[in-house]
């Protein structure tokens, strides 16, 4: 049987499965399962798939079917340009995510700021941490995560990217493992922030696969950015930024929790559908 023909059958079977992006996630599996790129099966198409190869792709397939991530069947997520690695220890990077880095290496370049330190609070597959240590080249990098099985594709992610020597990774709760001291210029977070009540209406893929405790807080989704708001500053030297992502509609619930007396006024950043989807406050000096 021929690339084509495979391709043919497996989109079919996903289409079926009511898989969106069936064709696309056919080339992606068959390219993963004979360890190649999209574009060879592009070119080839009408080379034979050996049987070995076609078995373990029907598998990947079957997997795919069942409304298993495409990220977590091939092992991988591309973030900022990066390749990372994911399982289902961690969440899967979204390019809404990509925002955080961009606002931060914004501000480093504003600022001027030679040797960032930064904390990443959450930092689940370390995506964050490690784009920021790749593009902020004298940085210093904090990871932390409570979770055991998270730091370790961090720190495996850092290691595949080059930038396990200026990244600390720390199993802690947030920000409970530093002293209430004024050291750090950045605090970011992706936080799990998905209200208790929406989760069944998150898509199946989400919802039955990645990870609870990276996605809500079991309660109305704003238990982290209650916590995070009153322990940056401590943490922050003056002048600092404190970069977050927002769930959808909850830049208003947000701000209500804002002390103005210690932040500045909050910055939004929308998303490429229009949504705000990003915070910036800057601690005051």
């Amino acid at each position: 049987m021929t690339i084509a023909e495979t391709l043919r059958r497996a989109s079919q079977r996903l289409r079926e499965a009511s898989v969106p992006n069936d064709l696309m996630d056919a080339q992606t599996l068959l390219a993963s399962a004979m360890g190649c790129d999209r574009t060879y099966l592009i070119i080839n198409f009408n080379q034979a798939v050996p049987v070995e190869i076609r078995d373990k792709f029907d598998s990947l397939i079957s997997r795919r079917t069942l409304g298993e991530p495409l990220q977590y069947i091939t092992g991988h997520q591309e973030f900022f340009g990066l390749d990372f690695f994911v399982t289902p220890d961690v969440l899967i990077p979204r390019p809404e995510t990509e925002i955080i880095i961009e606002e931060t290496i914004r501000i480093a370049q504003q600022m001027k700021l030679a040797n960032p330190v930064v904390v990443d609070a959450g930092s689940g597959s370390g995506c964050i941490a490690v784009t920021l240590a790749r593009e902020l080249s004298g940085s210093t990098i904090f990871a932390v995560d409570l979770s055991f099985p998270a730091l370790g594709v961090a720190r495996r992610n850092a290691i595949h990217n080059s930038t396990d020597d200026r990244i600390h990774f720390i199993a802690a709760d947030m920000l409970e493992a530093f002293i209430e001291e004024p050291f750090a210029d950045f605090i970011i977070s992706n936080p799990p922030y998905v209200p208790e009540r929406e989760m069944p209406e998150l898509q199946r893929e989400v919802r039955e696969w990645e990870p609870r405790t990276a996605l809500t807080d079991g309660k109305d989704g704003l238990s982290f950015y209650r916590r995070l708001l009153v322990e940056s500053p401590r943490r922050l030297k003056p002048g600092g930024h404190f970069i977050c992502e927002l769930g959808y509609s909850q830049s208003a619930a947000v701000a209500q929790l804002i002390d103005r007396e210690i932040w500045s006024e909050p910055r939004l950043i929308d998303d490429l559908q229009g949504i705000p989807r990003t915070f910036v406050l800057q601690k005051r000096v």
